[in-house]
């Protein structure tokens, strides 16, 4: 399944050019923002587009879009992208190309949108929420019986200890998951259709 892992990193961009896009924005963000100076400053994420429910009631839609690669912590920036990088090539060979940033944009601002929702206060940015619509679409994959039950098992601990120890976000991470399993049955449907 992490095959991926044993590709010389020169070629890694050939392969798995969207993987790689979303990997470099990230970091290309990131840096921009660590060299405001004010990477700490919740005013700065705001300005560059955090979520805070009640500017998206205002008709700040363009947050959702932005958020997900808002990244000024280095522990959260790498953490995701070590997320990214040992998951989501493997989507993006399965479901395609388009897919993947589709599944990526969708189920991170799926996120950002039931923060919006349920009123849940406090500042929000980073792609965590696309994190775990991977996820979520490794989980139909479980379900559906294309992963060993071992493999399986292990994805299902993985997301069940990250949503502990993420307690506060559990129902707009619930939803990531959920838009993951979902868009990632619907995508491969249509896939398998059009192979018939």
């Amino acid at each position: 399944m992490f095959g991926h892992t044993h590709i010389p990193l020169r070629r890694f961009p050939q392969i798995f050019p969207v993987v790689t896009s979303i990997i470099l924005v990230h970091t290309v963000v990131c840096i921009m923002l660590l060299f405001t100076g004010q990477s700490q400053n919740p005013e700065m994420w705001i300005r560059y587009g955090a979520v805070e429910g009640w500017r998206i009631a205002e008709g700040e839609w363009w947050r959702l879009f932005l958020a997900p690669i808002l990244h000024t912590q280095l522990l959260q920036f790498f953490l995701i992208n070590f997320f990214i990088y040992i998951f989501a090539p493997q989507l993006e060979w399965l479901l395609g190309r388009f897919s993947i940033l589709l599944l990526y944009l969708v189920s991170g601002m799926i996120f950002y949108f039931v923060i919006y929702l349920f009123d849940i206060p406090g500042i929000y940015l980073g792609s965590s929420g696309a994190v775990y619509g991977f996820l979520g679409v490794y989980l139909y994959l479980f379900v559906r019986r294309s992963l060993n039950v071992q493999m399986g098992m292990g994805l299902i601990a993985l997301t069940v200890i990250n949503l502990i120890l993420n307690w506060s976000l559990i129902i707009p991470y619930l939803f990531s998951i959920l838009s993951g399993f979902v868009l990632g049955a619907m995508i491969l449907h249509f896939r398998n259709a059009e192979s018939e």
